[in-house]
């Protein structure tokens, strides 16, 4: 199989490269809740257009001492402010509740200004999260920080102060570039030699690696986010999704 066909085969980009369409930008969140909970996670935005989308990333549950992916966008909407308020969760369903948990889904919404996110959020009310995973700290109550629910949240904890960053994300590579640097150091035998970003390439809308020493590929795909590893024998593997595959590593 020669190598134009090969590389058709594989690897989505990471967690974006954004020259495969001029328009949407990616943006890099950090949002805080009240507990101290901490969401970080990516997302797309077309301002022209006003449209979010790719809203992933990884809540750090403080109080629940979990770490949950946060996987699908699944809503949108203007706030009333002139800003967007955006949801994502773990599961592909907006089917979650407060006590008792339904399904073990966590989800996060973020709110930024529709004319420019980086500008910050338009109503600070709007940003929430709620964690109804498995094996919680409150049994079936889940954890949760919602300003239009009472309680506003189950237990005191933190320092009660919610906040949200928003950065462009100017090199929308760094995650795949720090999960394969990552790779090559610890799965040195199936991933040599040891190479640098520059060795990274695109193949739109494909971000991956090739390793001469096992002629075999390391690359994410932006498709699903997931990793996928191609060896020698030609069968590939889905290695799982990439925000998984993040929390072992020190990739931030």
């Amino acid at each position: 199989m020669n190598k134009l066909k090969l590389t058709t085969l594989l690897f989505p980009l990471c967690l974006s490269i954004n020259s495969v369409q001029a328009a949407p930008v990616r943006y890099q969140v950090e949002l805080t809740l009240i507990d101290d909970t901490v969401f970080q996670g990516t997302f797309d935005y077309d301002i022209d257009t006003q449209e979010i989308t790719n809203l992933q990333g990884i809540l750090d549950d403080t109080l629940m001492g979990n770490i949950e992916p946060i996987r699908y966008q699944l809503k949108a909407e203007p706030d009333g402010k002139g800003g967007i308020t955006a949801y994502a969760y773990s599961l592909n369903t907006t089917e979650i509740a407060t006590n008792p948990p339904i399904n073990n889904n966590v989800y996060v919404a973020i709110n930024f200004n529709a004319q420019d996110p980086t500008l910050g959020v338009t109503d600070i009310s709007q940003v929430a999260y709620m964690d109804c995973s498995a094996g919680g700290l409150m049994g079936n109550t889940c954890m949760y920080d919602l300003s239009w629910h009472n309680p506003v949240f189950p237990m005191d904890g933190g320092r009660g102060i919610r906040s949200e960053i928003i950065t462009r994300a100017d090199n929308p590579a760094s995650y795949s570039d720090c999960l394969f640097h990552w790779a090559e150091t610890t799965y040195a035998s199936l991933f040599s030699p040891a190479q640098s970003a520059a060795n990274s390439q695109s193949f739109p809308p494909y971000y991956f690696r090739f390793y001469k020493d096992q002629s075999a590929y390391l690359g994410i795909s932006s498709a699903d986010n997931h990793l996928y590893y191609l060896p020698a024998g030609g069968t590939l593997l889905d290695v799982g999704h990439v925000y998984d595959v993040l929390k072992l590593t020190e990739c931030k």
